[in-house]
């Protein structure tokens, strides 16, 4: 995917933080499960398998990702949702400041890194749909 294009079913964007990124910062591996999230995933717990690339480079990596209300067990509190990934030599590569595309098209996840110091890098502080 890092090489030819992907035409995405759904799909958002973000800037990526110094937490979601870098290991030394957090060892969390997951993003808030804002609005542009839930229109890929949903309502529901899930696992799906996705494919994580970096922008340019054509090797890819497989990786399961759940999504997950952090607080379903918790029926009295309001639901907060995120992304949990496994770790993948493409997102030991990420630096605050990076951004990452979350996109789906059928049945398939795909993550995209784009590193700041990529031709024509253009970084948003929030989740963007594309």
């Amino acid at each position: 995917m890092a090489i030819d294009p992907v035409q995405f079913d759904v799909g958002c964007l973000k800037t990526l933080t110094a937490v979601e990124a870098e290991r030394n910062r957090s060892n969390q591996h997951e993003f808030q499960g804002v609005s542009a999230l839930r229109n890929i995933f949903g309502d529901q717990r899930t696992q799906v398998n996705a494919t994580f690339s970096i922008r340019g480079s054509s090797e890819s990596y497989s990786a399961t990702l759940t999504w997950y209300d952090a607080r379903e067990n918790q029926s009295h509190r309001s639901a907060e949702y995120r992304l949990y990934f496994q770790s993948t030599p493409v997102m030991d590569f990420a630096r605050a400041g990076d951004s990452i595309v979350i996109g789906k098209r059928g049945n398939h996840v795909y993550c995209e890194l784009i590193q700041s110091s990529s031709a024509n890098y253009q970084g948003s502080p929030r989740w963007l749909n594309v």
